[in-house]
C-alpha cells in the first residue's frame, strides 16, 4: 500500500479573506485595506512577528505567501464572529469557550463558560 501524502495548503483569491495558513510554528495570511494587500507571518510559539510586507495587488501577495516552503494547513477564520454565536449559527467550540454574558457583550472582556 502506498504511503498517503499530505497536500500542502495554499492561499488563493477565494480563500485568503476567510482564513490563513498555519503549521506547528508559524501562521501566515493576507489582509486587504484601502486597496493594499498586506502579508503577515507570525511565529505563534514565540509570539513574534516575522514578516509584514505590503503589495499593490493580491496576486503578488498570494505568490509571496505561497512561495514559503512550510507544511501549511489552511485554517478558516470565518463562521464564528459577530453575533452568530447567540443566533446558534456557529459550530465548533469557539462560541462555547469564549462567549461573553449577554449583558456584557460590548465590554470586550472574554468570559469562559466551562
Amino acid at each position: 500500500m502506498a504511503a498517503k501524502t499530505q497536500e500542502i495548503a495554499v492561499l488563493n483569491e477565494k480563500n485568503y479573506e476567510k482564513g490563513m495558513l498555519i503549521d506547528d510554528e508559524w501562521m501566515a495570511g493576507v489582509s486587504r485595506e484601502n486597496g493594499v494587500f498586506s502579508v503577515f507571518i507570525v511565529d505563534h510559539l514565540q509570539g513574534a512577528a516575522l514578516c509584514h510586507e505590503s503589495f499593490p495587488a493580491v496576486d503578488a501577495a498570494l505568490h509571496f505567501v505561497n512561495s514559503i516552503s512550510r507544511p501549511w494547513r489552511y485554517e478558516s477564520t470565518s463562521g464564528c464572529s459577530g453575533d452568530r454565536c447567540e443566533e446558534g449559527k456557529c459550530k465548533g467550540t469557539g462560541c462555547k469557550i469564549y462567549s461573553p454574558p449577554k449583558n456584557q457583550a460590548a465590554s470586550g472582556d472574554l468570559q469562559t463558560t466551562d
